[in-house]
């Protein structure tokens, strides 16, 4: 048998609460050595009792990154704080600088070259002086609107445009992610915090269309992304945070559009709000075969991404050092099942 994978969680917020917690209950192929938040609330404590398993792990929070990293030497670092690059960046080089391997849920770090390519070069630089590998994934961006339908195009000879679309019950996703797309917000407060950036929409559009344009060697002009557009309904819906009252927002849709050779061949579509009465990931293939692909219900995408983020770990440990994409690695899959009893 062989040792369990050693990780380091930087970052206790949900999903990296989420992470730990699955790894600390069911993944014994892999061992938490280490645990790093800025929070003063979380600091010193056991990482198990944190993160809600009801039991302690031996692991403390803390929040002094270089001295966990060299003292534990973790095979990689799961990174879980924010979905800017610029923002993460300096985690990811000291992170790197302490000569271990990462995977981050930081969106923009999915396919960091269209958001600001001098940071990727010195990153890439960094990962492979240091001799690691660096991967930004998740369930979105990371595999169901990029990943996946690069996967469905294999099978055809032609392809003349592709449409991905997604839309989820967002009663069904955690807290902050409700809070991200403007749930029980007027439409002039939902138009304000689009202004002001509070609420982003997806991030990770931009990432995802050009992977997948760059996958089959279309280039791309330009991406268009879409303003964020308010989802308000005419009658009331609700999650366990948040009753929405008819005309108050429910959450967000947005479009995002490919040109290549000036033409609209990639067009993608993003709807999360609550009352979602179907949900669905769908991929369409205009081409020799045409290809339809639908998924009902949609993949949950925060227990996705925690899936992601643990299944991806022995791909990104073998992967050639460096800034490295979801494309990159050898085909993903889940890793060490247990079978039903």
């Amino acid at each position: 048998m062989t040792d369990p994978i050693k990780v380091v969680c930087f970052g206790v917020g949900v999903i990296g609460s989420s992470v730990a917690r699955t790894i600390i209950q069911s993944k014994d192929w892999i061992e938490i050595v280490g645990a790093i938040d800025v929070d003063p609330a979380k600091l010193g404590k056991d990482l198990g009792q944190v993160v809600g398993t009801q039991t302690t792990c031996g692991v403390s929070i803390s929040s002094n990154v270089e001295k966990v990293l060299t003292e534990t030497r973790p095979d990689i670092v799961i990174h879980t704080t924010s979905s800017s690059f610029q923002k993460t960046f300096p985690e990811l080089k000291k992170i790197a600088e302490c000569k271990s391997n990462i995977i981050s849920s930081c969106e923009e770090l999915s396919y960091p070259y269209v958001v600001d390519k001098r940071l990727s070069q010195e990153l890439d630089a960094v990962a492979k002086k240091h001799d690691v590998s660096i991967l930004g994934t998740g369930i979105n961006p990371g595999f169901l609107m990029d990943v996946l339908p690069i996967v469905l195009t294999a099978p055809c000879l032609e392809i003349r445009s592709i449409h991905v679309a997604r839309q989820m019950n967002a009663a069904n996703r955690r807290i902050p992610f409700q809070k991200k797309i403007g749930v029980g917000a007027t439409s002039e407060e939902f138009r304000r915090s689009i202004r002001d950036g509070t609420i982003s929409g997806h991030v990770g559009l931009k990432q995802s269309i050009s992977m997948l344009a760059d996958a089959i060697g279309w280039p791309i002009d330009e991406v268009i992304i879409g303003e964020p557009e308010p989802v308000v309904l005419d009658h009331r819906v609700s999650s366990e945070w948040k009753t929405v009252e008819p005309g108050m927002v429910a959450g967000i849709k947005q479009a995002a559009t490919g040109l290549v050779g000036g033409r609209p061949l990639i067009k993608y579509d993003f709807h999360a709000y609550i009352g979602a009465e179907e949900e669905y990931d769908q991929v369409e293939i205009d081409g020799v075969p045409v290809v339809s692909f639908r998924s009902n219900p949609c993949v949950n995408g925060d227990s996705g991404t925690v899936a992601i983020l643990i299944n991806i770990i022995p791909r990104v440990i073998e992967a050639p050092p460096g800034l490295v994409t979801m494309r990159d690695l050898a085909l993903p899959s889940a890793r060490n099942v247990r079978v039903p009893i």
